[in-house]
């Protein structure tokens, strides 16, 4: 594969204008995305550096990285908490615009939180940018015995190019002994259905 995909990719970034670059070790993974993907035909990577080496930037920039190649929309599932900080952090670093589901308002909302679409029932169906963010705490919630519903449900019938989750360490099993030591929580669970769906899937963990 081009060794240069990662640099050509944050040419034109607010961070290349302000004499910034990535950091080798962010090089590092996104090449290794790319590695990946033209070795393997998909690429199934884990981040689990500490707090402050820049994983979001990693992840974000093989994103771009993705949907510049063909692959297809990026979903980014994040902490409720963290979600306008990586709309935020993609915007500010690389330029690139992106949307954030509204749970409450059930529309994609820009970076001043100003509606990019009409409130319809299918609406997070259509994210306007190739870039979504979406919160983790839509799957947990919207889980019954078992099943997806609603907003949760629809996700899982769209077709991505990579699949970034937040805190990746969140989706687990129960632990412990008995019948539920096993069973997945409804994150992890939704991880396994939406898998069927993505070229690419990505996890970050603390």
């Amino acid at each position: 594969p081009p060794k240069d995909v990662p640099g050509a990719a944050m040419v034109e970034s607010p961070m290349a204008y302000s004499g910034e670059q990535l950091r080798p070790w962010q090089r590092s993974f996104v090449a290794m995305f790319v590695e990946h993907r033209h070795t393997f035909r998909k690429a199934r990577l884990l981040i689990a550096d500490e707090v402050g080496l820049g994983k979001t930037l990693s992840l974000a920039t093989s994103a771009l990285v993705s949907v510049l190649l063909g692959d297809g929309p990026t979903l980014i599932l994040t902490p409720p908490t963290l979600s306008k900080q990586w709309q935020t952090e993609i915007w500010d670093k690389l330029g690139i615009k992106t949307a954030l589901w509204s749970s409450q308002k059930k529309v994609w909302l820009n970076l001043d939180d100003e509606p990019l679409t009409a409130k319809t029932t299918d609406g997070i169906r259509k994210c306007p940018f190739q870039i979504g963010i979406v919160s983790t705490g839509l799957v947990t919630h919207q889980c019954k015995d078992g099943k997806f519903v609603k907003e949760a449900e629809q996700l899982l019938f769209q077709e991505y190019g990579m699949v970034i989750l937040d805190e990746a360490h969140k989706a687990r099993t129960g632990g412990g002994f008995g019948e539920a030591a096993n069973k997945p929580n409804n994150l992890l669970l939704f991880m396994q259905k939406i898998i069927q769906s993505i070229r690419h899937r990505h996890g970050h963990q603390r």
